[in-house]
């Protein structure tokens, strides 16, 4: 093929969704987002099932699939408990671009990417994303790098804003200034990096539109359902004005890029947004009316560890209620360091499985995601179904029953699929993974159960429901894609893009070759005929090494990560 240009920045706008961009763009609102998309070319870009952040990120940067690299979630099962471990980016099992880039000797900047904390140690430059604990963590290589961060920027340096917090205290007006604050911040810290330090591929990520979308959604849409003129006259512009503050800077790096007169831009999304609807589903409560999960009845008598279990958990929840949104998450360590053992917030059985009685349930889920695991001997700890015949016919009861549910208002049916994990993934973790995948129409349709003791698995919240939840925007899986450099041809589309498409994509337009195991392709409709072909190579002869020891959070670094998610609407 001809010789690529020999520099690539990668632009992430976390949760941006073409279904705002294009409207936008017509209008003139967008005028950087609509040259690229007559400039470049373009197209939507399938995210993976559930589309969230975690593991969304994390195969876009290495371009392989959960069962490969590992991170399916912000959290993992713990198999000695019922409970869950949050993970971070020493978990992850596969290359992402900027260690292939190390072992070939050449530089990368990588800014705020989400899951790439604890920084890696990589030739060039890294500022960990939105798994870093707080501003008192080691976020950066080199380290002496953090103590820069705050002189690029007329305001100190940013992580992750606290718009969650600022709506948790009822200030939508702090909360517009936080996301707004961060996308010059990040942008700011970019354009430093790239015009300070030698680089071949420069990546960054602004979390703000994914914000917007979650904080100011009811705002914007007058059909959402808690949707106020009054108050859509203060905030309804929100979610647009994001979105112009990154076009506007997305205009400086176009012209930077086009400066170098060797580098091509890509504009990328981990995953789309639209509007939070009343529709729940209750997985839990489906699997207890078919049978196959029981909880503790009132006048059952619970073991005296599973008693202090769950009071611990109750007095770790009344105190999340007491401070929750109410402190800044780079000071919650401070104060949780504080506390008793026993009251630190844990992923444990109590918090994602309250009262259930596992001697006779043979299937549970954690229901904040469409996951089921089947309770299984020889793997779980109180396990009661065997491998082999009896969970194949266990999976396929509920792989047939389960997309039935129909909504009692409108008598459609939100559960489109069941999947059992080897038809969605592959590889050496599968058997970390849910044994069974339930995609609904969209992910956040799944709740925890909670107080609701009525009949029906799927339910309308009612109006007061929906106010308690955090975000009224929630996460879809179509995000964006956009190419623009000298090789790319200009306003050409791209159909069927896959987010593991990103990495192969990238590295095939830095003139290297993509590692054999990868899943994705190089997305060359995009580019000119002559820059179409191919290489790739196996992961063993690029001398690529396997990733260290996983490195888990302190408790007080998990707390502050826990804390954060619970803002965002994550943990409930």
């Amino acid at each position: 093929m001809s010789t690529p240009p020999s520099r690539l920045i990668i632009v992430g706008l976390d949760g941006a969704t073409f279904d705002l961009i294009e409207p936008w763009a017509a209008a003139g609102a967008l005028p950087t987002l609509r040259r690229l998309m007559a400039e470049g070319a373009w197209g939507r870009l399938r995210s993976v099932l559930h589309p969230f952040t975690a593991q969304a990120w994390t195969s876009m940067v290495t371009g392989v699939q959960q069962g490969k690299h590992r991170i399916f979630d912000f959290w993992e099962r713990d198999f000695t408990t019922y409970g869950f471990r949050l993970v971070n980016a020493s978990h992850r099992a596969f290359p992402a671009l900027w260690n292939l880039l190390s072992r070939q000797g050449l530089e990368a900047l990588v800014v705020n990417v989400p899951h790439t904390y604890p920084p890696e140690p990589i030739r060039g430059v890294m500022v960990s994303g939105r798994d870093t604990p707080g501003l008192d963590a080691a976020y950066t290589h080199p380290p002496e790098l953090k103590a820069e961060l705050d002189r690029v920027s007329r305001t100190p340096y940013v992580i992750v804003p606290d718009d969650w917090m600022w709506m948790q205290r009822g200030r939508p007006d702090r909360a517009r200034e936080e996301l707004l604050r961060e996308v010059e911040v990040r942008f700011d810290v970019a354009m430093h990096l790239m015009r300070t330090r030698p680089w071949r591929l420069a990546f960054f990520v602004t979390s703000a539109p994914d914000g917007a979308a979650h904080f100011f959604w009811k705002y914007h849409d007058p059909a959402h359902p808690l949707h106020d003129p009054a108050e859509a006259a203060r905030y309804g512009e929100t979610l647009r004005e994001v979105y112009q503050a990154c076009d506007r800077r997305l205009a400086e790096v176009l012209d930077y890029a086009a400066s170098l007169g060797d580098c091509h831009v890509l504009v990328v999304s981990d995953h789309g947004q639209g509007p939070m609807g009343p529709v729940a589903i209750h997985l839990n409560l489906w699997l207890e009316q078919a049978g196959l999960l029981r909880f503790h009845g009132a006048d059952e008598r619970r073991s005296a560890s599973e008693q202090a279990t769950a009071l611990a958990a109750r007095a770790v929840q009344r105190a999340r209620r007491l401070v929750h949104g109410r402190i800044p998450f780079q000071t919650l360590a401070k104060l949780r360091r504080l506390w008793p053992d026993s009251l630190r917030a844990r992923l444990g059985a109590e918090t994602f499985f309250p009262g259930v009685d596992w001697s006779r349930t043979r299937a549970f889920s954690e229901e904040l995601r469409g996951n089921i695991w089947i309770n299984l001997a020889g793997r779980d700890p109180q396990g009661i179904v065997q491998p082999g015949a009896e969970y194949e016919a266990l999976r396929d009861r509920i792989v047939a029953e389960l997309p039935s549910l129909t909504d009692p208002l409108t008598g459609s049916r939100p559960i489109r699929r069941v999947w059992r994990r080897e038809e969605l993934y592959a590889g050496p973790f599968l058997e970390r993974l849910p044994d069974l995948v339930v995609e609904a129409e969209y992910p956040d349709m799944f709740k925890q159960r909670g107080t609701y003791r009525g009949p029906s698995p799927v339910r309308h919240l009612s109006r007061q429901e929906l106010a308690q939840r955090p975000i009224s925007g929630c996460h879809r899986q179509d995000g964006i894609f956009l190419a623009w450099g000298p090789l790319v041809q200009p306003g050409s589309r791209v159909q069927g893009a896959n987010l593991v498409d990103v990495a192969p994509t990238a590295l095939h337009l830095l003139g290297l070759p993509a590692p054999a195991e990868m899943d994705g392709r190089a997305l060359v409709e995009a580019l000119q005929p002559a820059a179409q072909a191919v290489e790739t190579t196996p992961l063993a002869e690029l001398g690529f090494q396997a990733a260290g020891a996983a490195v888990d959070y302190s408790d007080a670094e998990a707390a502050q990560v826990r804390e954060r998610l619970a803002g965002l609407g994550y943990l409930g």
